[in-house]
């Protein structure tokens, strides 16, 4: 009986104790999601067309294509049975990648996913997107000012995004 009671009041100290040790940090301003969260570019995620993606996300620039950049979509490449989870493989040589963007045409919000890159950063980078339906998939990597595109069609069985 005394184990018990000792028991619970070890609990109720830990927890008012780290109740008490958040509510400080909270009011020091230390968690302001505004200091703690990266920048998250709002528009291009929640653009509904390709170009505005792009756009929002990228500004006016050239895009070329390059055969410096590698992209591999699916398992094998241009097909993927469950859109909820399709491989995603990004492969480049290219020096100072300050940004990759994975764009998906047909989903219903294009850009799938958008990695600031810093040169700690190595490639290859791997990953998994959702696919709506058959669909162009586009990979994009910012590199010393320089955009390079690469896009792969990409069949899919069963629709990974409503």
């Amino acid at each position: 009986m005394i184990d018990k009671l000792d028991q619970q009041r070890r609990t109720f100290v830990k927890g008012a104790i780290s109740a008490s040790t958040m509510a400080l940090v909270a009011t020091s301003g230390l968690l302001l999601p505004k200091r703690l969260l990266a920048h998250w570019p709002t528009d291009a995620f929640t653009a509904e067309t390709l170009e505005d993606a792009l756009l929002a996300l990228l500004g006016q620039a050239e895009i070329a294509n390059d055969s410096a950049l590698k992209f591999k979509v699916g398992a094998p490449p241009s097909y993927a049975v469950n859109g909820a989870s399709v491989p995603i493989e990004i492969q480049s040589d290219l020096p100072n990648i300050e940004r990759i963007a994975v764009l998906v045409e047909k989903n219903p919000l294009p850009l799938v996913m958008n990695l600031e890159m810093t040169p700690a950063v190595k490639l290859p980078f791997k990953s998994m997107i959702k696919i709506r339906e058959d669909s162009n998939v586009m990979a994009i990597i910012r590199a010393d000012g320089k955009l390079y595109k690469t896009t792969r069609f990409v069949e899919v069985d069963i629709g990974g995004c409503g």
